[in-house]
């Protein structure tokens, strides 16, 4: 495993392992305080962290192919993506600015409010808008690949799984529907923009579902890591919204509600690793002998 791989889920385990603590104290005691102080303090580090980590490999990851090269244009949209991560990490961190409410706001007429909070223009720009980025990203590589002829095809797994995320995007869908009646009259814009994740998602799964496996079929096995860890943060983010419809729904109980919001950092991980493996593939003809055998083996 590349040493900034390593470090990265280092980090991570420590970070839960802290959490796993609050978690317990909140169980025992039925009090939310530190369990708070934890997602607030050390929880929104962590995302400033990883997202800033997340940045600096990706744009090493830019810089390690020519500009003619049809890679350089992926990762540099790829660095884009993940400073707008960085960049909603920022914001929410910040989320003690508020804005004031402009009541002539043309948004009004369509009954929608104007981002009360910095964390909602944030979840705006870490979502939708750099979910976009990467499904832009990842059509190139599939292109790129077309081109080369090793684009291959969907096992019936991958398949299954694709029908099991369209099943939960059509009931994000209803869910949607009955947010829109009469009963709810103000959505804010950070609100509608968001409804938009889940769709963006279930297309992010299937490209690099497809991009994991044409790179694992020629046996390229750092490169398949990368493009791996891109399919476990989306399935991890797919799974954290799937929580947060189960916990307002009332699936969970007020116990385990609190459980769920750990997945976020596990996606945050993933995200930062896909970078840091494909930085350890392109510095394996730098390494010597002894060292690229220990790389291979991982």
């Amino acid at each position: 495993m590349p040493r900034a791989v390593s470090w990265i889920w280092m980090y991570c385990a420590v970070h839960v392992a802290l959490g796993a603590i609050a978690y317990a104290h909140f169980l025992i005691t039925g009090s939310y305080q530190y369990l708070t102080w934890y997602f607030v303090i050390p929880g929104t580090l962590f995302f400033l962290v990883t997202a800033a980590a997340e940045f600096y490999l990706a744009f090493e990851c830019r810089a390690g192919f020519d500009v003619d090269e049809p890679m350089r244009m992926v990762w540099t949209t790829i660095t884009l993506t993940s400073s707008a991560r960085f960049l909603a990490a920022t914001l929410i961190f910040l989320d003690h600015w508020r804005f004031a409410r402009v009541p002539a706001s043309p948004l009004l007429v369509l009954g929608l409010t104007p981002p009360q909070s910095l964390a909602e223009i944030g979840e705006v720009i870490g979502g939708p808008i750099a979910m976009v980025l990467l499904a832009f990203a990842l059509g190139r590589v599939l292109a790129i690949q077309r081109e080369f002829g090793i684009l291959r095809g969907l096992t019936r797994a991958d398949i299954v799984l694709i029908c099991l995320i369209i099943l939960f995007t059509l009931g994000e869908a209803a869910n949607i529907e009955r947010y829109l009646g009469p009963a709810y009259p103000r959505r804010s814009v950070a609100q509608a923009i968001l409804w938009m994740s889940d769709p963006i998602l279930g297309f992010l799964l299937v490209e690099a579902v497809l991009i994991r496996r044409s790179a694992h079929r020629i046996g390229i096995g750092l490169v398949s890591k990368c493009w791996g860890m891109y399919v476990i943060a989306i399935m991890a983010t797919l799974a954290g919204d799937a929580a947060i419809w189960g916990a307002g729904e009332e699936l969970f109980t007020q116990n385990l509600v609190p459980l769920t919001w750990y997945i976020w950092f596990f996606v945050a991980a993933a995200y930062a690793s896909a970078p840091a493996y494909q930085l350890a593939a392109m510095k394996l003809p730098q390494l010597p002998r002894s060292e690229l055998n220990d790389s291979q083996k991982t």
